[in-house]
Protein backbone atom coordinates (compact mmCIF):
# COMPACT_ATOMS: atom_id res chain seq x y z
CA UNK A 1 0.00 0.00 0.00
CA UNK A 2 2.52 2.51 0.76
CA UNK A 3 4.14 1.70 -2.69
CA UNK A 4 0.93 2.95 -4.37
CA UNK A 5 0.98 5.92 -2.05
CA UNK A 6 4.20 6.71 -3.35
CA UNK A 7 3.73 5.98 -6.50
CA UNK A 8 0.58 8.91 -6.16
CA UNK A 9 3.12 11.07 -4.70
CA UNK A 10 5.42 10.78 -7.42
CA UNK A 11 3.27 11.40 -10.12
CA UNK A 12 1.81 14.39 -7.81
CA UNK A 13 5.04 16.02 -7.55
CA UNK A 14 5.43 15.44 -11.19
CA UNK A 15 2.46 18.38 -11.78
CA UNK A 16 3.41 20.72 -9.09
CA UNK A 17 7.05 20.65 -8.82
CA UNK A 18 7.82 22.50 -12.40
CA UNK A 19 5.58 25.43 -10.85
CA UNK A 20 7.11 25.30 -7.63
CA UNK A 21 10.65 25.51 -9.15
CA UNK A 22 9.62 29.08 -10.21
CA UNK A 23 8.49 30.50 -6.88
CA UNK A 24 9.98 28.41 -4.41
CA UNK A 25 13.61 28.70 -4.16
CA UNK A 26 13.88 32.63 -4.05
CA UNK A 27 11.43 33.41 -1.76
CA UNK A 28 12.29 34.88 1.76
CA UNK A 29 9.21 33.99 2.76
CA UNK A 30 9.27 30.19 3.36
CA UNK A 31 6.41 28.46 4.06
CA UNK A 32 8.52 25.37 4.90
CA UNK A 33 8.40 25.02 8.90
CA UNK A 34 10.47 23.23 11.09
CA UNK A 35 7.07 21.96 12.59
CA UNK A 36 6.44 20.18 9.24
CA UNK A 37 9.63 18.86 8.43
CA UNK A 38 10.45 16.96 12.13
CA UNK A 39 6.49 15.31 11.50
CA UNK A 40 7.92 14.06 8.24
CA UNK A 41 10.84 12.71 9.47
CA UNK A 42 9.17 11.33 12.73
CA UNK A 43 6.23 9.84 11.42
CA UNK A 44 5.66 6.57 11.04
CA UNK A 45 3.55 6.55 8.07
CA UNK A 46 5.89 8.51 5.84
CA UNK A 47 8.59 6.62 7.01
CA UNK A 48 7.13 3.27 5.92
CA UNK A 49 6.19 4.82 2.59
CA UNK A 50 9.83 5.98 2.19
CA UNK A 51 10.98 2.95 2.98
CA UNK A 52 8.47 1.20 0.80
CA UNK A 53 9.51 3.62 -2.27
CA UNK A 54 13.11 2.30 -2.37
CA UNK A 55 14.69 4.39 0.75
CA UNK A 56 14.04 7.60 -0.65
CA UNK A 57 16.53 10.07 0.82
CA UNK A 58 15.75 12.95 2.93
CA UNK A 59 17.16 16.05 1.41
CA UNK A 60 21.04 16.51 2.60
CA UNK A 61 20.00 19.36 5.39
CA UNK A 62 17.42 16.71 6.81
CA UNK A 63 17.39 17.73 10.82
CA UNK A 64 18.13 20.80 10.34
CA UNK A 65 14.66 23.57 10.59
CA UNK A 66 13.43 23.72 8.25
CA UNK A 67 15.38 21.53 5.90
CA UNK A 68 12.52 20.52 2.89
CA UNK A 69 13.13 24.08 0.74
CA UNK A 70 15.38 22.92 -2.02
CA UNK A 71 15.46 24.00 -5.84
CA UNK A 72 12.34 22.18 -6.67
CA UNK A 73 10.51 23.45 -3.34
CA UNK A 74 10.04 21.06 -1.60
CA UNK A 75 13.38 18.28 -2.07
CA UNK A 76 11.70 15.21 0.26
CA UNK A 77 10.80 13.02 -2.53
CA UNK A 78 8.60 10.17 -0.51
CA UNK A 79 6.78 10.52 2.52
CA UNK A 80 6.20 14.42 2.50
CA UNK A 81 4.09 15.59 5.17
CA UNK A 82 0.51 15.90 3.53
CA UNK A 83 0.01 19.40 4.05
CA UNK A 84 2.76 20.85 2.79
CA UNK A 85 1.66 19.33 -0.77
CA UNK A 86 -1.99 21.34 0.04
CA UNK A 87 -0.59 24.55 1.05
CA UNK A 88 0.25 26.98 -2.20
CA UNK A 89 1.11 30.52 -0.95
CA UNK A 90 -0.08 33.54 -3.30
CA UNK A 91 3.44 33.61 -4.53
CA UNK A 92 3.11 30.03 -5.79
CA UNK A 93 -0.28 30.27 -7.32
CA UNK A 94 0.98 33.49 -8.54
CA UNK A 95 3.51 31.71 -11.47
CA UNK A 96 0.34 29.08 -12.43
CA UNK A 97 -1.38 31.02 -15.14
CA UNK A 98 -5.41 32.04 -13.59
CA UNK A 99 -7.18 29.40 -15.30
CA UNK A 100 -5.25 26.73 -14.03
CA UNK A 101 -5.12 27.66 -10.45
CA UNK A 102 -8.64 25.63 -9.98
CA UNK A 103 -6.70 22.35 -10.94
CA UNK A 104 -3.51 22.77 -10.14
CA UNK A 105 -5.45 23.47 -6.01
CA UNK A 106 -7.87 19.88 -6.65
CA UNK A 107 -4.16 18.76 -7.64
CA UNK A 108 -2.41 19.81 -4.92
CA UNK A 109 -5.78 18.27 -2.15
CA UNK A 110 -5.66 14.70 -3.80
CA UNK A 111 -3.90 13.50 -0.82
CA UNK A 112 -6.06 14.88 1.30
CA UNK A 113 -8.17 12.74 0.71
CA UNK A 114 -6.29 9.68 1.02
CA UNK A 115 -5.13 10.76 3.94
CA UNK A 116 -8.89 9.86 5.45
CA UNK A 117 -9.67 6.30 7.08
CA UNK A 118 -12.51 4.95 7.96
CA UNK A 119 -14.43 5.90 11.36
CA UNK A 120 -12.53 9.96 10.34
CA UNK A 121 -8.60 8.89 11.43
CA UNK A 122 -5.88 10.24 9.29
CA UNK A 123 -3.55 8.15 7.87
CA UNK A 124 -0.74 10.73 9.27
CA UNK A 125 -1.86 10.42 12.50
CA UNK A 126 -1.22 6.64 12.35
CA UNK A 127 1.49 5.68 15.16
CA UNK A 128 2.27 2.37 13.56
CA UNK A 129 1.57 1.17 10.37
CA UNK A 130 0.89 -2.61 11.45
CA UNK A 131 -2.25 -0.84 12.71
CA UNK A 132 -3.97 -0.36 9.42
CA UNK A 133 -6.71 -3.12 8.99
CA UNK A 134 -7.32 -4.69 6.15
CA UNK A 135 -10.76 -2.36 5.60
CA UNK A 136 -7.78 0.67 6.24
CA UNK A 137 -5.61 -0.96 3.54
CA UNK A 138 -8.94 -1.16 0.97
CA UNK A 139 -9.76 2.58 1.49
CA UNK A 140 -5.68 3.67 1.32
CA UNK A 141 -6.11 1.68 -2.37
CA UNK A 142 -9.61 2.78 -3.16
CA UNK A 143 -8.67 6.41 -2.48
CA UNK A 144 -4.90 5.93 -4.43
CA UNK A 145 -6.78 4.72 -7.65
CA UNK A 146 -9.05 7.85 -7.70
CA UNK A 147 -6.54 10.18 -6.62
CA UNK A 148 -4.77 8.81 -9.67
CA UNK A 149 -7.43 8.83 -12.23
CA UNK A 150 -8.16 12.17 -11.66
CA UNK A 151 -4.54 13.63 -11.22
CA UNK A 152 -4.70 12.52 -14.77
CA UNK A 153 -7.13 14.36 -15.95
CA UNK A 154 -6.17 17.82 -13.79
CA UNK A 155 -2.60 17.28 -15.16
CA UNK A 156 -3.72 18.10 -18.39
CA UNK A 157 -5.32 21.55 -17.60
CA UNK A 158 -2.49 22.10 -14.96
CA UNK A 159 0.08 21.28 -17.57
CA UNK A 160 3.49 23.01 -16.72
CA UNK A 161 5.49 25.87 -16.99
CA UNK A 162 7.38 24.65 -20.36
CA UNK A 163 4.25 23.36 -21.88
CA UNK A 164 0.87 24.79 -22.68
CA UNK A 165 -2.06 22.76 -22.57
CA UNK A 166 -4.65 22.26 -25.15
CA UNK A 167 -7.16 24.91 -24.81
CA UNK A 168 -10.99 24.60 -25.58
CA UNK A 169 -11.66 26.94 -28.87
CA UNK A 170 -13.59 30.03 -27.41
CA UNK A 171 -17.24 29.72 -27.93
CA UNK A 172 -18.63 32.28 -30.94
CA UNK A 173 -21.64 34.68 -29.26
CA UNK A 174 -24.69 34.94 -31.30
CA UNK A 175 -25.54 38.10 -32.69
CA UNK A 176 -27.60 40.27 -30.42
CA UNK A 177 -29.64 42.38 -32.35
CA UNK A 178 -30.44 44.67 -29.73
CA UNK A 179 -26.41 45.40 -29.09
CA UNK A 180 -24.29 46.17 -32.03
CA UNK A 181 -21.13 45.28 -30.51
CA UNK A 182 -21.90 41.68 -29.35
CA UNK A 183 -18.98 39.65 -30.55
CA UNK A 184 -16.66 41.46 -28.27
CA UNK A 185 -19.41 42.65 -25.28
CA UNK A 186 -19.36 40.70 -22.43
CA UNK A 187 -22.83 38.73 -22.22
CA UNK A 188 -24.11 40.73 -19.33
CA UNK A 189 -23.86 44.18 -22.07
CA UNK A 190 -26.72 42.25 -23.84
CA UNK A 191 -28.96 41.58 -20.29
CA UNK A 192 -28.18 44.90 -18.71
CA UNK A 193 -27.68 48.09 -20.94
CA UNK A 194 -29.28 47.27 -23.80
CA UNK A 195 -32.66 46.23 -22.88
CA UNK A 196 -34.76 49.38 -23.37
CA UNK A 197 -35.26 49.24 -27.62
Amino acid sequence: MARRYARLEARLRDVIDPWARKACPECGRSCCRGAYCRATLRNPWYAFVRSEAGGAPLPAAAGEDPFGLGPRGCEVRAGRYVYCYSYNCPRLLGVVPAGRRRAFQDASDLLRAVNRLPGGRLLHELRDPADLSPADLSAIGAACDRALERLARLAETVGSPDRTPPETAPQAREEDPRCPGSRTCPPACTTEKNTTD
